[in-house]
């Protein structure tokens, strides 16, 4: 009896504790949303099915969590907490539930890209590499080595990717990035700070900025 008593005080600790961070995480957004003009809200659920792509369109009980929208210098910019559920069974046939949290951001762009991605190399991808799944490779080693660059359209990955970029992208922390339809987007694991938020949209700023002129032009002027 003692036994289950200590389980339920020790349960509700753990369940005080964690309301208790998401309040104030609540709290920290809201005001830092406050602070840059921003709108927020505790959870609106339609943006988790507003973008495809990962981390989207996997597991369920897909959660949008302190969503900040608002202007970023220039773009519409919609940051959150992501979450999803999946669903596992054991040998003896006890079912286990896994949260995946993921921190969001996306940037407007104005102009239907074409689908590009990059993402932080890493053993598995250079695994991926030998068994046959190739990518763009650059000129510029040094981005090869850290990132993985993805695109149905070839060009447009050489066109986006100059050297003023690439260098701009290597002196910062690498990220998933990816531009599709008419969003910029950067996804991670876990949750972002405020600082992690602006140098993650700052990201996509720098991506953005660096496609030259004549492909914005060419984009404006072809079908969507």
């Amino acid at each position: 009896m003692l036994f289950f008593v200590l389980f339920a005080v020790v349960a509700g600790g753990v369940a005080y504790i964690s309301w208790l961070q998401a309040k104030k995480r609540r709290e920290l957004f809201h005001q830092f949303a406050l602070a840059h003009g921003w709108t927020w809200v505790a959870r609106d659920d339609s943006w988790a099915g507003r973008f495809d792509g990962d981390p989207f369109d996997e597991g369920d009980d897909r959660k949008a969590e302190n969503v900040l929208q608002g202007d970023f210098r220039g773009r519409p910019m919609v940051a959150f907490d992501y979450s999803y559920e999946t669903h596992s069974t054991d040998s003896k046939g006890r079912r286990q539930t896994t949260t995946h949290r993921y921190a969001f951001c996306a940037l407007a762009v104005g102009a239907h890209l074409p689908r590009f991605e990059l993402v932080p190399e890493s053993v598995f991808g250079r695994l991926g590499t030998v068994l046959g799944r190739q990518d763009i490779e650059l000129e510029s080693e040094d981005f090869n080595r850290r990132y993985r660059v993805r695109c149905d359209t070839p060009k447009f990955a050489y066109d986006v990717l100059s050297p003023r970029t690439m260098q701009a992208l290597l002196s910062r922390t690498a990220l998933h990035l990816r531009l599709a339809g008419a969003d910029a987007l950067c996804w991670e694991d876990g949750r972002h700070s405020p600082v992690q938020l602006l140098e993650r949209l700052d990201a996509l700023r720098v991506l953005l900025d660096g496609i030259p002129e004549f492909v914005w032009n060419d984009l404006k002027g072809s079908p969507q």
